[in-house]
């Protein structure tokens, strides 16, 4: 996998210090212990993962962010067996690298909020519907829908019956849906720190002395506000650091990278809530 990391080398050159500064952003301090999962890419989705998860295929990887290395390209993590994991190299290979936000303790119980967020995922249309018909007339919309541009639509039924539609944009509907969403909601994100995806967007509001337990009601009152992914609520949620790629289509990696890193001083919830009028 080598010739993935030479032809994008310029791109990580550029963006090699993103990495150690999104976490700075956050508010670690150098003596606090920074936990990540590794993710093959092609086959899982970071939403059925978190720090306390037991999967055997994510390799759960930590360093204290003192021993950091500040660029991508140096970057190594430290197994549970205390092995060193080089972190570009397994990204090359086609792992996700994820990172837990909120800060976890020695006793594994989460101490700090570090930032409420969102995951802004454009690329799906995602559907649960009970009857064959329904699952007709949805397709059927999709399709003459002048603006949807279709890459491709699958169907599976669950346990209790239901048809779970999935259909995938295209990337250039994506382009235009990343424009759309900057546009429209650029009064409530403008001083947020925004980190682009391949699908969309995952968009931070740095929180200082935020309460544990406001934690969750306002990850949910911000997935409703801008009709974000509403998995993304759990204390102990990972979520891709910048300066490495998505490599779910391994031909086509896409460098996750910041493109706003937001006002210096840190937001408090209790401002969110009143900014953005939450009901959390």
């Amino acid at each position: 996998m080598k010739p993935v990391i030479t032809r994008y080398s310029n791109l990580i050159r550029r963006s090699s210090s993103q990495a150690h500064h999104f976490i700075k952003k956050l508010g670690y301090k150098e003596n606090e212990r920074l936990h990540f999962i590794l993710v093959d890419d092609a086959k899982h989705s970071n939403h059925r993962y978190s720090t306390s998860s037991n999967n055997k295929q994510a390799i759960m990887l930590q360093k204290p962010l003192k021993l950091l290395e500040k660029r991508v390209p140096q970057i190594s993590l430290i197994s549970d067996t205390n092995k060193p994991i080089h972190l570009l190299s397994q990204n090359a290979r086609g792992y996700a690298v994820f990172m837990e936000i909120n800060y976890r303790g020695l006793d594994s119980e989460i101490k700090e909020i570090r930032a409420q967020f969102i995951d802004v995922d454009l690329n799906k249309i995602s559907e649960r519907l009970d009857t064959k018909e329904q699952v007709k007339q949805k397709i059927k919309s999709i399709k003459s829908n002048p603006s949807e541009q279709i890459q491709s639509i699958t169907i599976k039924r669950n346990k209790q019956g239901q048809y779970q539609l999935l259909a995938h944009r295209t990337e250039q509907r994506i382009k235009q849906l990343k424009k759309e969403f900057l546009k429209k909601h650029w009064n409530f994100i403008r001083n947020a720190m925004i980190i682009e995806t391949n699908n969309g967007y995952h968009i931070y509001w740095v929180i200082q002395g935020g309460s544990i337990s406001k934690f969750v009601p306002i990850q949910k009152a911000l997935a409703q506000k801008f009709s974000s992914d509403p998995m993304i609520t759990n204390l102990s949620r990972v979520m891709r650091i910048p300066g490495f790629y998505h490599m779910k289509n391994p031909d086509r990696p896409f460098l996750v990278r910041v493109v706003q890193w937001g006002r210096k001083i840190p937001f408090t919830q209790e401002e969110l809530i009143h900014s953005f009028d939450l009901k959390p």
